[in-house]
């Protein structure tokens, strides 16, 4: 499967980016670009509980699931760098998003969910932001979606890469039940501030893992990545802050459950 897909553009439309079932097992991925001749969008969440994130504009989220009518408003983004809501809507739910003001970009990620959680809005102090690494390594992360939800398998955030510098570092990787990881495939969905900015990601395995490969990708303005498994550090080009909205879902949930990659762990000391 491919795991460097470019962005799809500004264009209106609804645009998959990966399906559950079709090259990942736990997770799917959704751009909509909203505005102009669409303004509306709907669709059925199924057996899927589902994450909403927004880039530009304002927009609503009208959500009918089986215990009741829910209605969230998320305001326009004012930048990258702050912590900025994100939604919360679980299975067999009808949702309908609506740009309120000029074009919307929302971006839909979706795992197997569970019957009996309500939708939520979380923003403010319920997003949990933390300073993470040192040195050229220092970024910040922001936790949405996680022990504060009660989700089947979402875990859910955003990471700003500092300009020039690195995360997801040491490498790590959450692919098998060693070492205190838990399998979990994963989705890096990248902003870049200014837009013609562009950073680098690589995914890598173990030299010895069974079907090894190694690649590295040039990310730039709406381009995504898809993380079956492997190590995966991140890049961004001087001058440019590289936002990326993580979304996490596997055999288990437990945020934090990974392994460093033992050559370059020595970076913490």
């Amino acid at each position: 499967m491919r795991l460097h897909i470019k962005s799809p553009g500004e264009a209106p439309g609804v645009y998959p980016v990966v399906r559950r079932g079709t090259g990942l097992k736990h997770l799917s991925f959704t751009i909509a670009e909203l505005g102009g001749s669409l303004r509306e969008h709907t669709f059925e969440t199924g057996d899927e509980e589902i994450s909403l994130d927004s880039y530009t504009g304002p927009y609503r989220a009208l959500v009918e699931w089986s215990g009741g009518r829910w209605t969230a408003t998320v305001a326009a983004r004012p930048n990258l760098r702050d912590p900025h809501p994100m939604i919360y809507i679980p299975s067999q739910a009808k949702v309908t998003l609506v740009a309120l003001e000029g074009p919307v970009r929302i971006t839909i990620a979706g795992a197997p969910g569970k019957p009996g959680v309500a939708p939520a809005l979380v923003e403010g102090a319920a997003i949990v932001s933390k300073q993470v690494g040192k040195d050229n390594w220092t970024r910040t992360v922001h936790t949405h979606i996680a022990d504060n939800v009660p989700a089947a398998h979402l875990i859910c955030g955003e990471t700003v890469n500092n300009p020039g510098g690195w995360s997801s570092c040491p490498p790590h990787k959450h692919d098998c039940f060693e070492g205190g990881e838990v399998p979990m495939e994963e989705v890096y969905y990248f902003q870049v501030d200014p837009p013609q900015g562009f950073g680098f990601q690589r995914i890598y395995t173990d030299p010895g893992a069974a079907d090894p490969f190694d690649h590295a990708y040039p990310v730039e303005h709406g381009d995504t990545v898809i993380i079956p498994r492997g190590y995966h550090p991140v890049a961004a080009c001087p001058g440019y802050t590289l936002n990326y909205q993580w979304v996490l879902a596997g055999e288990g949930r437990t945020y934090g459950a990974w392994r460093d990659d033992p050559r370059h762990a020595w970076i913490k000391a």
